[in-house]
């Protein structure tokens, strides 16, 4: 019996110690963590592609997601320790045990997800073909600390909020909350542009889309080859590439101001009416930043293209600077060989000889000349 008490003991005291530890971070009260919170816990799966289960505790309790129980994402799991997970997490799931403080209902993404949905981005997480380029939810979004900056809430402000609302937990979290959405959290330009390029200068990825295109008898964007690798070449982009934060980037002209975090999910073509760099739109969108933008204005293209067919001028300026400049190089190699070609005439050598110069013996006894 004694025996028997000191291998329980021995067992089970561990993992009581580990979920005091854990319980510090955030409240874990399916045992989650039990196994999570471990660097090691992952596996390889038949793709060859490995995948990593662990959560740090430390860093998920000041995350959007701390107070979000684990099982209102993983619906499918229903004991513990679970079976092989056969299906992932899809953002439109409604979150069971947080209440959406303005309807009552349950928490859930499924209103923007819908709009994602409709958007020339949208896809089924599990998606084959050409519908598996494009970007998913957490393609974009991480799960984000609150934050991150701050330690903790400023002691003034929780002390005037407990005055009413007395909880100071309470008055802690939403500040959270708040203090983060009515921040700026935009993404900064440089970031928004090695988003989008990322898809949007794969070459490979854009061919294939464009054969899959041409053999289902559809048209894609004029500039859709091209739209990654000629908006680095423009003005917008250079100066985006080297700091500055007022040039427009990407979803500067292709996401509608009006409401612009929705509106970056409702991407579409730039052939609908309704975007914002349609023919239809596109003097208001310049005018965002170019006040006295026109017609003549909008009609300038933001995308440079050196193709004839797509941009005649640029594609004869290219050509002509190409070969002014190889011009140019020509000549000064010339002139450097046809110098040195005379000096080698007249007798003078290029020696190392207290620093690289040209020598040869004069009248004067004197065996260096300038170069």
């Amino acid at each position: 019996m004694g025996m028997l008490i000191r291998w329980c003991v021995a067992c089970i005291l561990p993992l009581l110690l580990g979920f005091a530890g854990t319980a510090l971070a955030f409240e874990d009260d399916e045992a989650c963590l039990m196994c999570h919170k471990y660097p090691k816990m992952g596996r390889v799966t038949e793709e060859g592609v490995q995948k990593s289960y662990y959560v740090i505790p430390e860093v998920f309790s000041k995350t959007v997601h701390r107070n979000v129980p684990c099982r209102d994402c993983h619906t499918y799991i229903t004991e513990l320790p679970h079976k092989p997970v056969k299906e992932g997490v899809t953002c439109n799931a409604e979150c069971h045990s947080i209440k959406n403080p303005a309807t009552g209902k349950p928490f859930t993404h499924k209103p923007i997800y819908d709009e994602y949905k409709k958007s020339v981005h949208g896809r089924e997480k599990t998606a084959a073909g050409n519908d598996a380029d494009k970007p998913y939810c957490i393609d974009c979004h991480t799960n984000p600390l609150y934050n991150a900056t701050e330690e903790a809430p400023p002691k003034k402000i929780v002390d005037r909020c407990v005055v009413c609302h007395e909880d100071r937990k309470f008055a802690e979290k939403w500040y959270n909350h708040t203090s983060r959405r009515i921040r700026e959290v935009k993404r900064s330009p440089q970031e928004i542009v090695a988003l989008c390029t990322r898809c949007h200068s794969d070459k490979q990825m854009l061919e294939r889309h464009q054969r899959t295109a041409k053999e289902e008898g559809r048209t894609l964007g004029r500039k859709f080859l091209i739209a990654g690798e000629s908006y680095d070449e423009s003005f917008h982009g250079k100066v985006v590439k080297y700091g500055n934060t007022k040039a427009a980037n990407c979803l500067d002209c292709h996401a509608n101001t009006v409401n612009y975090y929705l509106s970056v999910h409702q991407l579409i073509p730039s052939r609908d009416p309704l975007s914002p760099v349609s023919p239809q739109n596109r003097v208001q969108t310049c005018k965002q930043c170019h006040l006295m933008a026109d017609q003549n204005y909008a009609a300038l293209d933001p995308h440079p293209s050196s193709k004839k067919e797509d941009n005649l001028f640029k594609h004869y300026a290219d050509m002509i600077y190409g070969i002014v400049g190889d011009s140019v190089l020509a000549l000064l190699v010339g002139m450097a060989w046809f110098e040195t070609w005379g000096r080698w005439r007249d007798g003078a050598s290029w020696r190392f000889r207290n620093g690289s110069s040209w020598w040869r013996r004069t009248r004067r006894k004197s065996n260096r000349i300038s170069p």
